[in-house]
């Protein structure tokens, strides 16, 4: 339908969009790229597999290398591999950072709490 109203009244009746596999993986790839991203990195822990940071690395300098060079309906889905292998190299060192992180924050408060202890002694 036209954008134009020429009819004078104030409402134009617009076309409705059409819903494509295409609009569906634009609107939806950030999410599809994390959980698929999320899901890799769970299989490739409990499976022994530590080397998802180098495949996340390739796919980005390879979707960087190749993005201009394919047309805009391949380029997407490859945005969603690159994004889901750098999502999956980058969960598994982060939950261990982490850890690392409270275990040194839980070791503080534990020498916080052992000087507590001792001065409270003293005043027994």
């Amino acid at each position: 339908m036209s954008e134009w109203n020429i009819s004078g009244d104030g409402m134009t009746i617009e076309q409705t969009k059409r819903r494509s596999p295409m609009r569906w993986l634009r609107d939806n790839s950030l999410k599809l790229a994390i959980v698929i991203g999320l899901s890799e990195a769970a299989v490739a822990y409990f499976k022994g597999f530590h080397f998802l940071w180098a495949i996340g690395l390739l796919a980005v300098f390879g979707y960087w290398w190749i993005r201009n060079r394919v047309p805009q309906s391949v380029r997407r889905p490859l945005w969603v591999v690159a994004t889901s292998q750098a999502i999956a190299g980058l969960v598994v060192p982060a939950v261990f950072a982490g850890l690392f992180i409270a275990v040194i924050v839980g070791a503080i408060l534990l020498v916080i709490m052992l000087l507590v202890l001792l001065g409270d002694l003293r005043r027994t």
